[in-house]
């Protein structure tokens, strides 16, 4: 045993570049894949951190498209939740608030504060079984009190109770007439992965929108008595309810119920702005990617321990020739490999310990903390356990094997059935390599595309500011003076929402000669279109009267105009006093997920405020000053306001930050699976050089040049790799044209990417293979042959 693990340590000593190489290559590939295992699990456990989940459903009708078969009218809402016994509690969730400007008083001072609100109904508490840490969790029964997460409680109320301390709404809150709450109670911060936001929620107006059965704004949930009992709680009011109260309805109408934990992955709300969700596709392609990461790794650690067999065959034979049984040598040699396995896995441990502390992997959304991992990471330990015995298995095999006799003579070769296997493996590592880098390319490919499309409008040098409802009624006019009094500020306009920022709006409905078609309605100021860069095509602009008296003007985009054949100076129902002044060319404020919108740029609306307001610069201008300059602006009319000056550039691409993450995970698992699987062939090139020394002597001793000698070295890995070209190339077309069936616009696909693909990773190998069997090449052939 002890001569067994001296010559072990001397070879690991000898080879020292290619142990380290090794044993880091295996470390990594173990922290890659403890990563994304607990990236799935936190998608996986998405909704589960509620007691309830199991029983929790949302109210859907499945014959709407999109986001817009879960958005319901209040009055049908609640018909649904008084619909059955089943129904132990339920409530209304209106998810459209955003951010509300509120104050607090803080020893006699006021603070201003923009935090999320959601009016709901009183039950929520009891449907989510809310981890209420302080307070009561019925206090949302009383219409003036709010409950808040503790993160919020400590930047409000700092360490003191929030309990019973007062905020006063400096704007209005949708569906809710009270702009003084007292806080009722505080509850525990959910976790990132929960549909579940950590807002401040509120009771809305019992008698809000009651009786509106054309506006389809709010969510709704369902905690029932028993999941088995949601099929009959659907069949009921199917079979029982007067479905012609809907204004919209047509004879197929009919509810169902999605299971909370299922939500995530149905995707419907791809921009995250409605419902939180994923792409079971892109987890299962992580997962599949994690799984051959942790292969490749053990095929690596496998030919490399594969690779020192010339080295160590004779000295584990003289063993057995000194009475040692295989199955103790076998028992050694798997140690070595399971010992070699723990400890790369604790170097993974370290390694995800210095990521977790520094923002490298920010583009994942899970915690990757050591202390709130520790049963995944145990399992990660277990898999790195039972890859050391499986790569241990076939050398230990491998090398007790030969007749004792036969190598203490020297006559030991390599058996062409191993050389077969070896090479085997090795493909298989090629064509994972050439699929991840051929997929890395197209997925950066489509985000590169995402982003230089063409959206319709100048985004550049536009500042995007989001103003309080109430001051933009009192300082519009002021707040434009002021801005446009700095020399490097073109213009301002206004709009109700941040457009660019999401893949819905709010819609309508209008027919139009016998036409029937949806379309978003944006709500701008008249100067809209100017100060974003929009062409006008047809009609005239709009003016500044025309945000005065009581008629709504529209401008429609090209497609739509073109799609309807609309005219000018008619008007869209069923508002009246409305009229259509002109047309802009088509532009893009949602993804490229989707195909044209239907946009209808609506001025004068008397019903909305417009509060996001868009600066534009002028070229050349100092964006620090300009910054600086509206950040005066906007404290000297209101001191305590909370704002935030951003370019649409930033709020633009956060609408593709998921394709972003998803371009960065497979760009970095590819660069891990190539730098792992070359490690691998430079342990083959170590087991090919050592095992051919004869040979390469003679060649040399017979004239071969050491430029020969490397040729024919990679000769054998350029067909190889040819070989795995032609197998990857197929699989992995494929895979891409299937994922690139998810945008409406996509980039082509490239043939020449595929040809990158295979020429990296042969120059990438020819130059490992050279460096390598140099060594053996420039060797005295009769040093060689006088050891062999």
């Amino acid at each position: 045993m002890r001569t067994i693990i001296r010559n072990f340590l001397s070879t690991l000593k000898r080879f020292k570049m290619a142990s380290i190489l090794n044993i880091l290559g295996l470390s990594v590939a173990f922290a890659a894949f403890a990563i994304i295992m607990i990236q799935l699990n936190y998608e996986r456990q998405f909704d589960k951190v509620h007691p309830t989940s199991d029983r929790i459903f949302r109210v859907d009708l499945p014959n709407e498209e999109g986001v817009f078969s879960m958005i319901l009218p209040r009055p049908f809402i609640e018909d649904v939740m008084r619909s059955s016994p089943h129904i132990k509690a339920a409530t209304i969730i209106n998810p459209f608030i955003g951010q509300v400007y509120f104050t607090v008083n803080d020893r006699g001072e006021k603070r201003g504060f923009r935090k999320k609100f959601t009016t709901c109904s009183s039950d929520i508490t009891k449907v989510f079984d809310f981890p209420i840490i302080d307070g009561d969790i019925n206090c949302l029964k009383d219409p003036d009190k709010v409950i808040i997460p503790l993160s919020v409680a400590h930047a409000l109320f700092g360490e003191t109770s929030a309990i019973g301390k007062a905020i006063h709404c400096e704007e209005p809150v949708w569906s809710k007439t009270r702009t003084d709450m007292v806080v009722g109670g505080v509850y525990r911060d959910f976790p990132e992965n929960t549909q579940l936001s950590n807002d401040i929620y509120t009771a809305m107006d019992p008698d809000f929108s009651m009786d509106n059965w054309s506006a389809s704004n709010y969510l709704c949930y369902l905690l029932l008595d028993n999941a088995k009992d949601s099929q009959s709680v659907v069949d009921n009011f199917n079979k029982n309810y007067d479905y012609s109260k809907l204004e919209w309805n047509d004879s197929k109408k009919e509810i169902g119920l999605t299971l909370l934990t299922d939500i995530y992955y149905e995707n419907e709300s791809k921009d995250g702005n409605i419902v939180r969700s994923g792409s079971k596709e892109s987890a299962n392609l992580i997962l599949v990617i994690g799984i051959l990461v942790i292969v490749v790794a053990t095929i690596n650690f496998m030919n490399f321990s594969t690779s020192l067999a010339p080295l160590r065959i004779k000295s584990i034979n003289t063993q057995k020739t000194l009475g040692c049984p295989d199955s103790i040598l076998r028992i050694t040699l798997v140690s070595e490999a399971v010992s070699l396995a723990i400890i790369s896995y604790m170097i993974s441990i370290l390694i995800i310990w210095i990521l977790n502390e520094t923002t490298l992997l920010s583009f994942f959304d899970a915690d990757l903390s050591i202390s709130r991992n520790i049963p995944l990471l145990l399992i990660c330990g277990v898999v790195a356990f039972i890859v050391g015995v499986l790569a241990g298995l076939y050398p230990a095999f491998y090398m007790t094997s030969f007749s004792p006799a036969m190598v203490l003579k020297g006559s030991f070769s390599v058996s062409p059935a191993g050389r077969r296997l070896r090479t085997a493996l090795i493909g298989f590592q090629f064509i994972v390599s050439i699929g991840l880098i051929i997929a890395s390319s197209f997925v950066w490919l489509q985000n590169n595309y995402m982003q230089k499309y063409s959206l319709g409008f100048d985004r550049d040098q536009i500042a995007i500011v989001e103003l309080g409802i109430d001051f933009y009624k009192n300082y519009r006019e002021t707040y434009t003076n002021q801005l446009k009094a700095y020399s490097g500020i073109e213009d301002v306009a206004f709009s109700r929402q941040k457009l660019g920022s999401r893949d819905t709006y709010s819609s309508s409905s209008t027919t139009y000669k016998e036409q029937t078609f949806n379309y978003y309605m944006l709500d701008v100021s008249w100067n809209f279109a100017d100060v974003m860069g929009i062409p006008l095509v047809g009609g005239r602009k709009a003016s500044p009267t025309d945000e005065k008296g009581a008629n709504m003007s529209f401008i429609l985009n090209k497609d739509l105009q073109q799609k309807y054949n609309i005219e000018t100076e008619t008007p869209i129902q069923p508002f009246e006093n409305s009229s259509i002044i002109g047309f802009v060319d088509n532009v893009k404020f949602t993804s490229l997920r989707q195909g044209n919108d239907n946009i209808v740029l609506t001025i004068n609306n008397p019903w909305n405020t417009l509060p996001v307001s868009y600066i534009r610069l002028k070229a050349g201008t100092d964006y620090f000053a300009a910054v600086n300059h509206i950040s005066k602006t906007i404290s000297q009319l209101d001191p305590t306001y909370p704002f935030e000056v951003e370019f649409y550039d930033s709020l633009f691409n956060q609408l593709y930050h998921k394709e972003e993450n998803l371009r960065k995970m497979i760009t970095l698992f590819s660069l891990l699976t190539i730098i792992i699987a070359i490690v691998g062939v430079f342990g083959l090139v170590i087991f090919d050089t050592e095992s051919r020394r004869k040979e390469i002597s003679i060649r040399k001793v017979h004239g071969a040049t050491i430029g020969e000698i490397l040729v024919m070295f990679n000769k054998t890995y350029f067909y190889i790799i040819c070989t795995c070209f032609a197998i990857a190339i197929p699989l992995i077309y494929y895979g891409i044209t299937k994922w690139l069936e998810g945008f409406a616009y996509r980039t082509p696909i490239y043939w020449w990417v595929f040809l990158v693909g295979g020429l990296v990773i042969f120059l990438i190998t020819a130059a490992t293979v050279s460096i390598q069997s140099w060594r053996a090449a420039s060797t005295n052939p009769v040093d060689s042959l006088k050891t062999e």
